[in-house]
This record gives C-alpha cells, structure tokens and sequence, in this order.
C-alpha cells in the first residue's frame, strides 16, 4: 500500500487519505511521527512510502505499547534514525487494528 504525506505551511504533517471521512486533525502525525517525516523527505514537503504487514520491506516498526487512542512503534532498520513514534487510530481504519509490525519501504 503506498502512503504520501503532506508538510503544510505551519510546518504540521498530514497523511493524505482521500477515503478517510473523519476530521482532518485525526490525520496529523505527531510525537515522533512528524520527527520521523522529517527524517524521510527529500524536499521538506512530501514523502511517499509503501507499507505493508509483510515482511517485504527493510525498515520495520515494531509495537511496543497501545491504549485506547493510538499505539508507539519503535522504528528498526534505519540508521540515523532513533527514536519511537505514536500512531493514532487511523491505523484501524488502514488495517483494522494496531499491527504488531509495519514494514516500510524506504527510498534514502
């Protein structure tokens, strides 16, 4: 599944899910996941990433804790790149839970 993400002016990222008919604010990524963008772009702007709950791609993220709003993964297989990123619920709607692994793939 391929994602793309969006930098809007005021420096917050948003992934971009047309079919999502939630409020757009449940789309921003934060505690980590904007750091994590950050790290991913080439423009400042966009990054487009395919994901998948396969083992088919290098960097994997990996649940290490989830409550009622969101779950952290911390991220494996990206030099550079330390820390642990929160996701929130939008996650369910993508796959219908918080997987215990998301593998990404990455072109740096």
């Amino acid at each position: 599944m391929e994602l793309t993400f969006e930098k809007w002016e005021d420096g917050r990222w948003f992934v971009v899910l047309h079919d999502y008919d939630g409020d757009q604010e449940d789309l921003e990524m934060v505690d980590g996941a904007d750091k994590f963008l950050d790290y991913l772009t080439e423009d400042g702007l966009y990054v487009t990433v395919d994901i998948s709950l396969e083992d088919d791609y290098p960097v994997r993220l990996k649940l290490v804790a989830h409550d009622e709003i969101g779950g952290t993964y911390k991220v494996e297989n990206l030099d550079g790149f330390k820390e642990d990123v929160w996701l929130c619920n939008v996650v369910h709607f993508l796959f219908g839970e918080h997987p215990e692994y998301i593998f990404i793939d990455i072109d740096i």
